[in-house]
């Protein structure tokens, strides 16, 4: 008799939990928005998130310029764990005006699936943004993106097909540490305030640097470029390592600035490169 009541408290318990676990297995993006619209902070762990999450549906937007709307998220954006089914952006329209998002605290996606694209270009972020340990299995657009505090980490993530932030600004450092990127990578012209750091991250296909500026030190020692990686007129002025950096192919270092020490040490011989 012991047994079987053990036994029903057992069962009646994985019941209880796998309804408990399919009541949170799915989120609407509405429910999201919703949460935006409120200026409530955004914590959702472990979710897939059904619809496209189009954070400029959830601000009121005002005139940025003749032909351009800008919205302010108050909300604290958090999410951990989670996988999205459909594109996720910062750019929206009001009518047929664009809108871009002004992210005023945190804009965090830690451990996410992104099954659809993300587009974050042109967005301003003044709270720490990170998307660690996330997969991009569409094209990734963090292009002219702002970010304006003192870390941003994109550490561990993987990028399936292209990933873009070009012309970007980050007012701190910015860490891909352990990165992989499948396809194209472009990082010209981006400007990081504080540290960089690519430390063993992998470049499977062509990775673009050039016209880069970096004021803090610079790491790209044990990263693997499988393919062409183009440095050519970007500025380091911290330190540059590029220590045991594996360059399958030449790599491109024309007018190449280094404002102080350039270490290459069982990478590449310096002096074969035109700096």
């Amino acid at each position: 008799m012991k047994t079987f009541r053990l036994f029903t408290f057992a069962l009646s318990f994985m019941i209880c939990f796998s309804c408990v676990r399919a009541e949170q297995k799915e989120m609407k993006a509405s429910e999201i928005l919703s949460l935006v619209k409120k200026e409530k902070s955004v914590h959702v762990v472990d979710k897939i998130i059904i619809g496209e999450v189009d954070f400029t549906e959830g601000c009121e937007p005002f005139i940025l310029s003749v032909n351009m709307l800008q919205c302010d998220i108050m909300s604290n954006i958090f999410f951990e764990n989670c996988v999205f089914m459909d594109k996720v952006t910062s750019n929206g329209k009001h009518g047929k005006t664009p809108v871009q998002s002004r992210f005023m605290r945190n804009l965090l996606f830690n451990g996410c699936d992104f099954r659809g694209e993300v587009d974050f270009s042109d967005a301003t972020v003044f709270g720490m943004v990170s998307f660690g340990r996330t997969v991009f299995r569409e094209k990734a657009n963090f292009n002219n993106i702002a970010v304006w505090s003192k870390d941003s980490y994109f550490s561990e993530m993987k990028a399936e097909k292209t990933f873009s932030m070009v012309y970007s600004y980050f007012a701190g450092n910015l860490n891909f540490l352990d990165a992989a990127f499948d396809g194209n990578a472009s990082f010209q012209e981006i400007t990081v305030t504080g540290k960089l750091s690519f430390k063993n991250s992998v470049f499977k296909d062509r990775a673009g640097f050039d016209m880069m500026t970096v004021s803090g030190n610079a790491s790209f020692n044990y990263a693997r470029f499988e393919k062409t990686a183009n440095f050519s007129w970007a500025r380091f002025m911290g330190a540059a390592e590029f220590v045991n950096a594996n360059f399958e192919t030449q790599p491109r270092f024309e007018k190449t600035l280094f404002l102080n020490k350039a270490n290459f040490e069982g990478s590449i011989d310096p002096d074969k490169l035109n700096l």
